[in-house]
């Protein structure tokens, strides 16, 4: 997040923490659609060599890739808030390489995924429909706030993975959503209500949401990704996770931050290794001492 914020930015927060004091209603309806907005950034078109079709789910259609043989057990690379399928194409080639055949999407509201706004039950839902449209994905990666989707799919019962890649996954929704209101000037009253108004929307407590509550009754492999300087999410949030996730393994970077460790070489390889079983990648995180997550 940056370190300063614009004029614009200045701007609107002020207008933000204005109505916040003389229609609180509404600018807890404001709240909600910002929180469930994300920002719409223009892929890149590298995609090309992949077999790209659109999947319709809840009336929106979602943008899909596929590579591999169509025969071959599949493994789904799910993005993170505001991100893109290209974002995870750096595990494709690794994957087939280890025999599996790929499939990548844009999230809803994202890409050129339609839909204005969303949020992780949307996230772990299309996830749901798209591995079993695609025969039960046989493993799942995911980045950011989709790892955090694949956790909550797991634990929801509505999916299986033989194996699980989280990399850079986030442990404290509510935790972010405080980062989130102070950033836009939100009075606490203002960011509970918003926070009312997603649950009612969805029909579920955030509390059921948060990956460090989901992970001690997940029994999956898996495998968390966290690089140490990530500003974004911090390295304690996903240590947290695999201290808390049986027999989780635990593989730290260094120097990569939230984006760039999509892009390692020694990431999308370990990744790789471990979804075919190659190698286990990393130790036990059990042993991972507690830290703040902040």
């Amino acid at each position: 997040m940056p370190a300063a914020l614009s004029l614009p930015q200045i701007s609107t927060n002020v207008r933000f923490a204005a109505s916040a004091l003389l229609f609180p209603e509404l600018a807890g309806a404001w709240a909600e659609r910002m929180f469930l907005t994300p920002p719409r950034n223009a892929a890149p078109l590298d995609l090309i060599d992949a077999r790209s079709s659109l999947f319709e789910h809840k009336g929106r259609y979602i943008a899909t890739w596929r590579w591999g043989d169509a025969d071959a057990p599949a493994v789904i690379l799910a993005h993170g808030w505001g991100g893109h399928a290209a974002q995870m194409r750096a595990f494709v080639y690794p994957l087939l390489s280890a025999g599996y055949q790929v499939i990548a999407y844009d999230q809803p509201a994202h890409g050129v995924s339609e839909g204005k706004l969303t949020g992780l039950p949307d996230f772990a839902d299309l996830l749901t429909d798209l591995s079993w449209h695609h025969g039960g994905a046989r493993a799942f990666i995911g980045h950011s706030l989709g790892a955090a989707a694949g956790a909550l799919a797991l634990a929801t019962k509505r999916v299986r993975f033989e194996k699980v890649v989280l990399v850079s996954p986030p442990a404290d929704l509510v935790g972010y959503s405080r980062r989130f209101a102070r950033w836009h000037w939100m009075p606490e009253a203002i960011r509970h209500a918003m926070q009312s108004a997603i649950e009612e929307r969805y029909g579920v407590l955030w509390d059921n949401l948060e990956v460090a509550r989901l992970a001690p009754r997940l029994r999956e492999p898996v495998l968390v990704i966290h690089d140490r300087d990530d500003r974004h999410v911090p390295w304690t949030q996903g240590a947290h996770i695999a201290r808390l996730w049986p027999g989780a393994r635990l593989m730290s970077t260094d120097g990569l931050g939230h984006g760039r460790i999509l892009h390692d070489e020694a990431v999308t390889r370990a990744a790789a290794d471990f979804v075919s079983g190659r190698s286990a990648v990393a130790n036990i995180a059990s042993d991972v001492k507690p830290a703040p997550l902040y």
